[in-house]
């Protein structure tokens, strides 16, 4: 029998061993892409969230601003409308990739998952019932700004019992939703 060698390695040593090297490099570097893309989305989800963040702390202040009187809602409300306009698109962005995370996180390699660990859906749907309540805090205070709005057009003597019929409820919605939303928040970082 004559025994092939390559360098000095028999080719029934130096063939198998080639073929697991090489598959052993493709999953090592499979995982380093998987890794590097995971690293860019959690970087773009921590910078929206703090461009969302950033806008959001921005309406609270004007919202929670020495407003006295009709006319102060009024300006204020103006100052917060282009900024909630902002505020639903950075919240959209954020949303989209949430998604995203979320379906990568779902649909991981078994190799992915043992490597990185399992899929954990009870974070999703955490972060999920965080959005939700974000959105519909956002929803309201686009009511607000459509309320104060409309009170705007209105003669001075109605415009108490308006802001009592129409804003006030929203007012109440929104703390609500907000106590809501610190609670859910709370659950999560158990």
């Amino acid at each position: 029998m004559i025994s092939r060698k390559v360098w000095g390695i028999p080719l029934h040593i130096l063939l198998p061993s080639v073929c697991l090297f090489s598959i052993a490099a493709f999953f090592g570097l499979a995982l380093i892409v998987e890794h590097q893309s995971d690293l860019r989305l959690i970087a773009e989800i921590d910078r929206t969230s703090s461009e969302l963040q950033s806008t959001g702390t921005e309406i609270a202040s004007i919202k929670d601003g020495n407003l006295q009187g009709m006319n102060d809602y009024i300006s204020a409300y103006a100052q917060i409308e282009p900024l909630q306009t902002k505020y639903d698109h950075e919240l959209e962005q954020l949303i989209a990739l949430y998604r995203g995370a979320q379906d990568r996180s779902s649909h991981r390699s078994a190799m992915s998952k043992w490597f990185y660990g399992k899929h954990h859906p009870k974070t999703w749907e955490d972060m999920s019932e965080i959005i939700a309540l974000v959105q519909a805090i956002s929803a309201v205070n686009k009511r607000e700004i459509s309320v104060v709005r409309a009170m705007a057009s209105l003669p001075e003597p109605e415009r108490i019992q308006f802001w009592h019929q129409e804003f006030m409820p929203l007012s109440a919605q929104e703390q609500a939703l907000r106590e809501q939303l610190l609670a859910a928040g709370r659950r999560g970082s158990q």
